[in-house]
């Protein structure tokens, strides 16, 4: 018993491992680039090749400009290769150059992202039900902003891993959402967090804006609320229209969407600056952290964004003056640019929990 089991249990590794590795089937040879085990725990299972499915351009020796592009499979030839939509263009690809996206959402994964969804929908409920006049529920409101960005972008970044670069650090967001499955949870993490933030605006100009708002000061608090209600258009806007490999119309108002995300979140945070200056005698004066909180949120929307910006559109600019061939870093860079420019903004907004818990609980 003890010594035919043996075998079974050393073996057993070799099988997982085996699980990662290349296999020819009849639609084409998978693209399982699981090299390390590192790397096997930070990407989902790569797919087969199959019409519909999206996948990575690697290896072209005579259109190199190509290499690291993603195409849409779209039918196979007498000889094997598959036609592939790359650049709003056709062109035939042997498999092995094909890297594949991941094959599915996990079951568990969809179980996690649904129960979340209603967890938003219970808290959303309860804050109509009490008017926002509960501090528990009013806090976890723009905490439940950060929550979403932070497990959309992680749950894309895994399922969207098999289509990325070896060489690749932090994709691109918006490439993130190009291609199935990860286009599902990015679309549905996006509206999650445009509906959570359109109502944190909410309640925003309903429990803190009468504490700050004079005569002189209405004109600023109308802004930062409109501006508000715009960056959550935007965030709603670019996820449900996600980018296309080619120039569309949809590719144009994803763009336009996250512009609005970007500005009107910029708007909303020069404005609401403003207005927080002079607390006067209010509770927020009055309480270290919110006063804590204030300077978070001057510290995430006072140069720091701007320097995101134009960190990735100057590298850009140098690529295209000087000719480099490091496309690799630029992507890299401008991708761990966007990240950090989008968790800098959730950051800024959270902190309006502790603000709402403070008027709240003073009240």
């Amino acid at each position: 018993g003890s010594a035919a089991a043996a075998p079974e249990r050393a073996s057993a590794p070799l099988a997982r491992l085996s699980q990662c590795a290349p296999a020819r089937g009849s639609e084409g040879r998978t693209a399982a680039r699981c090299a390390t085990p590192a790397r096997r725990l930070c990407m989902a299972a790569p797919g087969t090749h199959r019409v519909g499915t999206f996948a990575r351009v690697t290896g072209l020796e005579r259109t190199p400009h190509l290499n690291g592009e993603i195409s849409e499979l779209l039918r196979q030839t007498d000889a094997g290769r598959w036609v592939v939509r790359v650049r709003s263009s056709l062109k035939a690809v042997r498999p092995e150059n094909l890297h594949p996206a991941a094959a599915e959402v996990p079951d568990a994964a969809r179980r996690g992202f649904g129960g979340a969804a209603a967890a938003t929908a219970h808290l959303l409920l309860e804050l109509a039900r009490s008017g926002g006049n509960r501090a528990p529920t009013a806090a976890l409101l723009p905490t439940s902003v950060l929550i979403w960005i932070i497990t959309t972008l992680a749950g894309c970044y895994w399922l969207h891993r098999p289509l990325s670069a070896p060489e690749a650090v932090l994709p691109g967001i918006s490439e993130m959402g190009v291609a199935p499955p990860a286009r599902g949870v990015y679309r549905g993490g996006s509206a999650m967090v445009g509906l959570s933030l359109a109502s944190t605006i909410r309640l925003y100009s309903t429990l803190l804006l009468p504490h700050l708002v004079d005569g002189a000061a209405a004109g600023r608090a109308a802004e930062s609320t409109n501006m508000g209600y715009v960056a959550a258009l935007g965030v709603a806007l670019q996820g449900v229209f996600t980018l296309e490999t080619g120039l569309s119309a949809q590719t144009l108002l994803h763009f336009a969407g996250a512009i609005a995300f970007v500005l009107g979140t910029m708007w909303h945070a020069d404005a609401s600056n403003a207005l927080f200056a002079d607390l006067g005698d209010t509770a927020l004066a009055a309480s270290p952290a919110a006063r804590v909180a204030i300077g978070v949120r001057r510290a995430c929307s006072e140069g720091l964004p701007v320097m995101l910006l134009l960190v990735p559109v100057g590298l850009q600019v140098w690529h295209w003056a000087t000719g480099s061939e490091s496309k690799g870093r630029l992507q890299n860079m401008i991708g761990i640019a966007q990240w950090a420019l989008v968790l800098n903004f959730a950051v800024f907004y959270c902190t309006y929990a502790c603000d709402f818990w403070v008027v709240l609980e003073a009240s």
